[in-house]
């Protein structure tokens, strides 16, 4: 059998690093419940489903806040960037008992970071020497 897990899945803030480590700040939160199988591409999918619906967006980084310390409460985090990762937060996760994990994700259109390119080639190729 299979466990399920809880998420709350932060966006449109900042991670910040302070005395007690890593916090996610942000007035934008939504939950999210997965399989703790699930592989990357389908958890980005989901994510992206459940703050967007079908508006094309896409992730450009997850990472995940975990309690290092209970005394002080002391959290650290780590990017997941692939399955190795991903298998990690799940395990960490499962071992903690904690009744949630908790992600920040970061979003951009899909065609932003082409757009930002475009501009610069265009910049360039416009500019004369003086």
């Amino acid at each position: 059998m299979s466990e399920h897990i809880s998420a709350v899945i932060y966006y449109d803030g900042e991670v910040c690093d302070i005395e007690n480590g890593i916090v996610f700040l942000s007035k934008n939160t939504t939950r999210l419940f997965f399989n703790q199988n699930i592989d990357l591409t389908e958890l980005c999918k989901r994510i992206r489903r459940k703050i967007f619906g079908t508006t094309p967006m896409r992730d450009s980084s997850i990472k995940y806040r975990f309690c290092v310390s209970i005394v002080p409460m002391t959290y650290d985090s780590f990017d997941i960037k692939g399955g190795h990762s991903l298998e990690a937060m799940v395990q960490t996760y499962l071992a903690s008992g904690s009744p949630y994990l908790e992600l920040y994700v970061q979003f951009s259109l899909p065609n932003e970071a082409f757009a930002t390119l475009t501009s610069i080639v265009d910049r360039e190729e416009y500019t004369t020497p003086t």
